[in-house]
Formats: C-alpha cells, structure tokens, sequence
C-alpha cells in the first residue's frame, strides 16, 4: 500500500545554518542556539539542531544575499531524534501568508546561492 503524504504544502530541499532564540507564550526569550534547515514549505520549516528545542514557540535567524538579518516566528510542532543522535524539529510559521511567502523565497535564494558557489 502506498504512503500517503499528508502535509498540506510540497517541501523543498535546503541546506541553510539559522541560530533560534526559543521563546515562552510571553515572548520572554527562554534559549538559543543554532542550527540547519532541511527543508521548508509554504506551511513550515524542518530544522535540525545539536540539542533539543524543548519551547513551544521560535524565532528563526538568518542571514540573506544581502546581508540583512532575516526573521521569522514558529510554533514547535514536533521534535525528534534522529539516528545520528541529532534532534529533527517541524516548525509551523506563524506570519502571514506574505511573510511566510517571502520567507521562503529568501531561504531558497541563500540556499542555491550558496549551492552554486561551492560547485
């Protein structure tokens, strides 16, 4: 029987370091740190760090083609560890529509970027 996927938004492949600040339900920053994208979508990003992410919101840090700090707010929808004993984080993006639209254009544009240089 085939496996059904169901995420609502197709996923793209990136390769981004972010740092996170981790915030409690006042927006009081609880922890940091950093970490690397895999994937992202209209709906969210897969973010893979060294240590848990134990909070239930986060603000995503990253760096574009310009060199202007890019942010981005997120609720923690899943956690895991994966089998190199690093932890897979699902991060559902809490901007509007637009943002979160631009949001992803600027991570896959720093990613191909990136990408093309090291060719």
């Amino acid at each position: 029987m085939p496996k059904t996927d169901k995420r609502e938004y197709p996923r793209v492949e990136t390769r981004n370091v972010v740092s996170y600040v981790c915030l409690d339900k006042k927006g009081n920053e609880i922890g940091e740190g950093m970490g690397e994208t895999l994937n992202i979508s209209q709906g969210g990003i897969l973010l893979k760090s060294a240590h848990p992410i134990e909070s239930e919101f986060i603000l995503l840090l990253s760096i574009d083609l310009e060199n202007n700090m890019m942010e981005t707010k997120g609720k923690v929808a899943h956690s895991k560890k994966d089998k190199s004993g690093k932890y897979e984080t699902g991060i559902n993006f809490l901007g509007t529509h637009d943002e979160n639209i631009k949001t992803i254009k600027n991570f896959i544009k720093v990613y191909h970027s990136r990408k093309n240089k090291n060719r």
